[in-house]
């Protein structure tokens, strides 16, 4: 999914409260020792930069779909040597490279936990072949034994919240047949500003463990921290 449309406003978004950025860079970090790491949905870098600021040590990639999100994020992490990006679609992307821990947190795939009932994978991608594809893509960039880390949201719903800058985000959520419709939306004094719409499709647990043991990736636990489930590849 591209987003183009949302690139101009994503950072001030993103830092009003949507996500816990610390929290997220503590958990990947409690995955230690690695040497190399991937996200997957890098966007404007926001994730990366945190983990370069405390471990520069660790040699850092990211790709992203969107090449306005990328340009942001050269921006951002121009003063890092230890992190390269890449304009690349997870179905189809080659890096020719195998990686210790590889990661997405609300990028690609992510999976919403609501209280005790059990995890769904969400996908960007509405294909249910082009993310079979993108797993095989993604499993071949893992070294045996690597990690793969992807994020935790709670459930998704409607509503409005006044951002840093002032303006008013919105989402309104409908349910479609193979998951959810999310609509965006960016008002400022009630003109709208940046809308985007995205189709996700949903998997169970059970499918998404299905789809990932094809490639000897097993589900290992749920982070301490409750920011990551996490998998090993055999």
């Amino acid at each position: 999914m591209d987003y183009t449309n949302m690139s101009a406003y994503y950072d001030v978004i993103m830092t009003s409260g949507y996500y816990d950025y610390p929290g997220i860079v503590d958990s990947l970090l409690s995955h230690r020792p690695v040497q190399n790491v991937i996200e997957i949905g890098c966007g404007t870098g926001l994730i990366l930069e945190e983990i370069a600021k405390r471990e520069p040590s660790i040699r850092l990639k990211g790709i992203d779909l969107t090449q306005a999100m990328l340009d942001i994020a050269a921006q951002r992490l121009k003063d890092y040597k230890n992190i390269e990006l890449s304009c690349q679609n997870v179905v189809d992307f080659e890096l020719h490279e195998q990686f210790d821990v590889a990661y997405s947190y609300g990028g690609v795939w992510y999976f919403v936990i609501d209280g005790d009932k059990e995890p769904f994978m969400v996908s960007h991608i509405a294909d249910h072949a082009l993310n079979v594809r993108g797993l095989h893509q993604l499993a071949q960039h893992l070294k045996p034994q690597g990690q793969l880390l992807l994020g935790i949201q709670g459930p998704h719903f409607d509503y409005e919240k006044t951002i840093s800058n002032g303006m008013t985000y919105a989402q309104e959520i409908i349910p479609s047949d193979i998951g959810f419709v999310k609509h965006y939306h960016l008002l400022d004094q009630q003109k709208e500003v940046m809308a985007q719409t995205v189709n996700y499709r949903t998997y169970s647990f059970q499918d998404a463990q299905e789809m990932l043991g094809v490639h000897g990736i097993g589900y290992v636990s749920k982070d301490p921290g409750g920011k990551f489930l996490r998998f090993q590849k055999r």
